[in-house]
């Protein structure tokens, strides 16, 4: 068994605890996420639809932990990458399918970007503005080796070449490096979401992480088997 094999099994496990932890704290509630495609939604209570929303929902802290802050610290400029990725594939000349992957990654990550401030801010830790978040004027961290605070390297992060590499490429060359460096970014996300989802101690933070990573593992399979089709 790979590395990543074994922390996506990590991963996938945490999801199923904190999922369990959040049934016994609602009652039952279930949390069942309807996929994303640009309009943000809140699941309803059992036996009620699902909400559209204008704007990102607020969660409110609890209990949390340095686990906590140093997650949502870091997945904001973790996703603000994965925004950039995204919003290169429209000019880019690709395929329709890489298109629709892209922008399904924008539309989701985006408003988690604002839900993680927004928990930042009302825990008085430090957040970027709505305004820094809408016009993308986010600081990024450095790329490979091992995650940590401000300054320091990020799983799955790519690296300034390959970003520049990535702007320049066209048409089907454009979908493979997406593909490669968006799996790699996926996958170090869900090694943060594992670690949150072990060691924080934030019930709706450990909510909002075990989302994630059931979507970013879908996307990640479907990436591989783009991959896999191009040879």
């Amino acid at each position: 068994m790979t590395r990543w094999q074994r922390r996506r099994r990590t991963a996938v496990a945490a999801v199923a605890v904190a999922a369990a932890l959040t049934l016994t704290a609602c009652g039952g509630q279930t949390d069942d996420r309807p996929e994303v495609d640009g309009t943000i939604i809140q699941p309803g209570k059992p036996g009620e639809p699902a909400e559209e929303l204008d704007e990102a929902p607020v969660i409110t802290p609890a209990a949390a932990n340095a686990a906590d802050v140093r997650f949502a610290q870091m997945m904001i400029p973790h996703h603000a990458q994965a925004l950039e990725m995204g919003e290169l594939a429209p000019s880019a000349g690709g395929s329709e399918q890489i298109r629709s992957l892209a922008d399904r990654i924008v539309s989701a990550q985006r408003p988690e970007i604002l839900t993680l401030a927004g928990w930042l801010d009302e825990l008085g830790e430090r957040a970027p503005t709505r305004e820094q978040i809408e016009s993308g004027d986010l600081p990024m961290p450095h790329a490979h080796g091992d995650h940590g605070g401000e300054g320091e390297a990020m799983m799955g992060m790519a690296t300034e070449q390959q970003m520049a590499a990535l702007r320049r490429a066209r048409g089907d060359d454009f979908d493979v490096l997406f593909l490669q460096l968006m799996v790699r970014h996926h996958e170090g996300a869900l090694e943060m979401i594992s670690d949150v989802l072990t060691e924080g101690s934030d019930t709706q933070l450990g909510k909002l992480a075990a989302g994630m990573a059931s979507d970013q593992g879908s996307e990640i399979d479907r990436m591989n088997q783009l991959l896999a089709r191009m040879g």
